[in-house]
């Protein structure tokens, strides 16, 4: 069985970022969902590069995944 790195996040942070990734890339509940669950890795390899980010699900991340995704929708 595959573990949801979403049911590590507390459930308003969680609802929170889905939403706020929504709303930023105009996409269904389903594939915001799995855009933040893709971008754990990535987060976590941020984190253990020096802490350049807080831990993944944390208030940070769900204040800076949306901004950086409206960044990478914009083309820079």
């Amino acid at each position: 069985m595959n573990r949801d790195p979403l049911n590590d996040m507390p459930e308003e942070s969680r609802h929170e970022v889905v939403a706020a990734v929504q709303a930023t890339l105009g996409v269904d509940e389903v594939h915001a969902a799995e855009i933040v669950r893709s971008s754990e890795p990535l987060w976590d390899s941020l984190e253990r590069a020096g802490g350049l980010v807080d831990s993944w699900g944390g208030g940070e991340f769900c204040q800076v995944l949306p901004r950086v995704l409206a960044v990478i929708r914009d083309g820079g």
